[in-house]
Order: C-alpha cells, then sequence, then structure tokens
C-alpha cells in the first residue's frame, strides 16, 4: 500500500519569533519519530548564524590576567561575550565591531557602536562593569558559522595583530529544540502519528524561518538519494526565501553575491589554509576558489606531495561556505558567475560521481 499525504495538516499557530510550536499531523506510523529525530538534529547542529570569534582591547595580552579597572577577569569576559547574540546580513560573512565605555557602572551591548551589516539583538546583555570613569575600547571580530566552534579552532588570518584573544562561538541560533510524537485519529484509525516540534531560538531567527531553514537542508540531501533536484535550487539564489528575481538561463542555477567574492579570490589570499596547500594548489595552476570547485578529490590526490591530511584541510574549508569538490560553474558575457545543472548521467560521466552546485547553505 502505498503511503497517503494528501492529508498531511500543519496548523497555523500566533507567531512566537523566540518559542513557538511546530504541529504536523496525520503521519503515517513511525515516520512522527523519524521526521522528528531528524528535524532535531540538524536545528541543534547545522543551523548557520553569528558569533564574537575574538576580540582584543586595551592592555589585555591573554586570557588568563584581570583589565585593570574592570570586575570581571578576561574569563568572565570570555563567558559574557559567548552568550552576546548577533544577526549578520546576508551578503557578510565577518565584521570587526567595537565598544567604548568611560563612565563606571555596567557596560551592556548597547555600549557597542552600530555596523551597517550587524545587528546586535540582545542589547541589554551585560558585557563588563567598569570600577571607575576610565577611558575603555574593545574590538568584537564577528562571523558566521555552524554549531560550536572552540576558541583554538578558529584559525588567524595573516596580519591579525598579536594580542587577539579568540572566543568559543556558539553559532547556532537554536537553543533548545524537542518533539513529542503523539496518536491521533483519522476516520475510524487511531494509529496516526501527531507530531509536536517545540523549538526555541535566541532570537537572531524566528522559530517559523529555523524549522524551514532545517527541514529545506534536510531535503538537499535527500534529494540527491532520490535523483531529483529541489525547485527552489533552480530559480532561487542560495538561501534566498523570496521569488526569483529574473529569468535563469536554462541549465543554470545563480550563485549568491558573496559566494561570487568568495569564487574569485586567490589562492594565495586564503590565509585559512596552511602554506603547503596552497603552494601545492597553485603549482598545479589552480589559481582561485573557482578553479579549486571544479576538480574532484580523485584529481586532487593525484596532485604530487598532496595527500589526504591537504584534501581534508581544504575539504573542510569548502564545506565551512557551502561548497564541495566537483562542482561545474560557466560566466555570462558580464563575468557572472552560475552554476551548472546538470543531469545525473553528466555528472556521473564528467565529475566522477560528484555533486554539482553548493553543499549544503541555505
Amino acid at each position: 500500500m502505498e503511503l497517503d499525504i494528501t492529508g498531511l495538516q500543519m496548523p497555523n499557530l500566533p507567531e512566537q519569533p523566540r518559542t513557538g510550536q511546530i504541529v504536523l499531523r496525520p503521519l503515517e506510523r513511525g515516520f512522527g519519530h523519524t521526521m522528528g529525530n531528524t528535524m532535531r538534529r540538524i536545528l541543534l547542529s547545522s543551523l548557520r548564524g553569528s558569533a564574537v570569534w575574538a576580540f582584543r582591547a586595551d592592555g589585555v595580552l591573554h586570557e588568563h590576567q584581570t583589565v585593570a579597572g574592570v570586575v570581571e577577569d578576561v574569563h568572565e569576559i570570555i563567558r559574557n561575550l559567548k552568550s552576546l547574540v548577533l544577526r549578520m546580513d546576508e551578503d557578510a560573512e565577518e565584521a570587526v565591531l567595537e565598544l567604548r565605555a568611560n563612565k563606571a557602572g555596567r557596560v551592556t551591548a548597547r555600549s557597542i557602536t552600530g555596523h551597517p551589516s550587524v545587528d546586535v539583538i540582545n542589547l541589554d546583555h551585560h558585557i563588563l562593569e567598569l570600577q571607575d570613569d576610565r577611558d575603555l575600547r574593545m574590538e568584537l571580530y564577528v562571523n558566521k558559522g555552524r554549531g560550536y566552534v572552540p576558541a583554538e579552532a578558529h584559525p588567524i588570518p595573516r596580519g591579525m595583530p598579536a594580542d587577539l584573544v579568540r572566543v568559543d562561538a556558539i553559532y547556532n541560533p537554536v537553543t533548545r529544540a524537542n518533539f513529542v510524537v503523539e496518536e491521533t485519529r483519522v476516520g475510524q484509525r487511531t494509529d496516526f502519528d501527531r507530531l509536536v516540534l517545540e523549538v526555541e531560538t535566541n532570537g537572531a531567527l524566528d522559530v517559523p524561518s529555523a524549522v524551514q531553514y532545517a527541514a529545506r537542508l534536510a531535503i538537499e540531501h535527500l534529494a540527491f538519494l532520490a535523483g531529483g533536484t529541489p525547485e527552489w535550487r533552480a530559480d532561487r539564489s542560495w538561501g534566498d526565501t523570496g521569488g526569483a528575481g529574473g529569468a535563469v538561463p536554462a541549465g543554470r542555477a545563480p550563485i549568491a553575491p558573496r559566494l561570487q567574492e568568495l569564487l574569485n579570490r586567490p589562492i594565495e589570499d586564503l590565509a585559512e589554509l596552511s602554506v603547503r596547500s596552497r603552494n601545492s594548489l597553485q603549482k598545479e595552476n589552480i589559481h582561485s576558489v573557482r578553479d579549486l570547485v571544479q576538480r574532484t578529490e580523485q584529481q586532487m590526490l593525484a596532485i604530487d606531495n598532496f595527500g589526504k591530511k591537504s584534501l581534508q584541510e581544504i575539504s573542510d574549508f569548502l564545506a565551512g561556505h557551502g561548497l564541495r569538490f566537483g562542482s561545474s560553474l560557466e560566466s555570462d558575457d558580464a563575468g557572472t558567475l552560475w552554476w551548472v545543472v546538470r543531469d545525473d548521467a553528466d555528472n556521473n560521466e564528467q565529475n566522477g560521481g560528484a555533486d554539482n552546485g553548493p553543499a549544503g547553505e541555505l
């Protein structure tokens, strides 16, 4: 018997930006736990967000010290910065914020100077407390990422100051996710599932958007197993929830502006990669990220003195930006890059089974 999903319902609930429930019913028996587990894991681990990954302040050389005129030590300041909730524009990847204070008393996130690409959500969040009137200046380095990244895992780009203090970054905007599966009745049958997703965010993302993001991320991965492509992949920029904004050429998919910029970056400017990896790529005439993503893993391993460790380093870098090996690209007369969308047979023949397009950023 085929599964019948024509009767699925998701009732409209009052909008609750930070805490809410999403209900899905009726589901065939067993699908409540299948979908609940999948959504919960994605919500807690795979959503992109923004966070402070490093800071520098006058008189601070490392995390194991106190700051003159400040009640908290550096460890306590770091703990407070980890709880700072930020939201960055879609086309922004990193920014530097400035915090200034000169009066004794509590210093909150309201003292952070505004940045055109960054919104501070919890403006009353406590950062530190000054014991007396004195000038204090801090630079907060912000970027985007996924999940939890410990301080020591943040690469320090070339040219950064020596007194930069790295911070454990909590990027995920979802702070709690759980689900409940109950029995529900349809006609005479009482063995259908009713799935209730309970989601709480930090305010940088509302609950419906978080659930939609997670669902699309799941569909993206399952679509490859099903041999299809989600319809938004062919007519929308990656992560765009609006319309197409114009006609898309057949066989092509648009690339978000920030990815266009990244794909054109020279390899020599990628401070995230080791010197050895950059040298190996340049010797192979791979001069930009665009050249890099069009190679397959097999082609990379065929490079002299290029091993699995280097491959893993570069794979992690690409995945962190929603890219992968084996992608196909074209540029039009205006110099705009496009993903080339091919059917499965073409993918297997030309890319050795590699998929086209970005890896999973919505």
